[in-house]
């Protein structure tokens, strides 16, 4: 166990009865904090579920504890090409090695504000560069708000916004190149600015919405612009039609 940045105890989780039920507890407490209607904002994993993460040959589960108390939690994928790996619908084109694959990131209500969730996210990046991974990618419900922002100003960008296959549900796609490459290349000169507007959850529907056409015409969210509360996005340049005649369109001023 290695102490943390932030004044917690680091460890990589094991499969055993503590720590599973560690995880399962944290998990029933977060939702239990949420509204019916938000519950879906997360995945609802099972004890099964746990365990076979904890069990698995290729995810890590990572922990921050204070003293025995687990107060954040998170998962990492590192698929090797012959595994089965999850968001098999995004970055089809890179083969699994090439991958890391972010799972949701869960804070104890009590422990918000103090960066763990970004926290978090560094601990995953980190792992994965020394296994030699080129790719991080990960798939945030749309309307987890706080956890997409967070993904963007760690670095990662938008680029799919679509409706995940296998429920129908709002997602959002986010990716980080861990190596320098890319698989896209962006004109930085015509930049699209996205405001979340001043109460993000009321305006997702919204947002999905205008993030969703932005993304069917090639745009990608890279960065943010917390001034103005806003994500910038930039076309790639393998778009057709003029830059200019999109950004001045009805569809993106409404």
């Amino acid at each position: 166990m290695t102490k943390d940045i932030s004044g917690l105890d680091l460890r990589r989780l094991e499969m055993c009865t503590a720590d599973l039920h560690s995880l399962v507890d944290l998990q029933d407490k977060i939702i239990a904090g949420f509204k019916p209607d938000e519950q879906h904002f997360i995945l609802h994993r099972t004890l099964d579920d746990f365990s076979n993460a904890l069990k698995s040959d290729h995810m890590y589960v990572f922990g921050l504890f204070d003293k025995n108390r687990l107060v954040s939690q998170s998962i990492l994928s590192l698929p090797g090409n012959n595994d089965k790996r999850e968001l098999e619908e995004f970055a089809f084109q890179r083969p699994n090695e090439d991958l890391a694959v972010y799972k949701a990131v869960l804070v104890d209500p009590q422990y918000r504000g103090r960066g763990l969730m970004k926290r978090m996210l560094k601990i995953r990046e980190e792992v994965a560069i020394s296994a030699g991974r080129k790719l991080a990618i990960t798939q945030i419900a749309a309307d987890n708000p706080a956890s997409w922002v967070n993904a963007i100003q760690y670095g990662m960008n938008i680029a799919r916004v679509d409706y995940d296959p296998e429920d129908n549900a709002k997602v959002i796609y986010l990716q980080k190149s861990l190596d320098g490459s890319t698989d896209y290349n962006l004109d930085m000169s015509r930049p699209y600015v996205l405001s979340l507007g001043t109460d993000v959850h009321k305006n997702v529907p919204i947002l999905f919405n205008k993030m969703m056409k932005l993304s069917n015409d090639g745009f990608v969210g890279t960065g943010w612009d917390k001034d103005n509360n806003s994500i910038v996005w930039y076309p790639r340049v393998e778009i057709r039609q003029p830059i200019d005649m999109m950004l001045k369109s009805d569809e993106y001023s409404k």
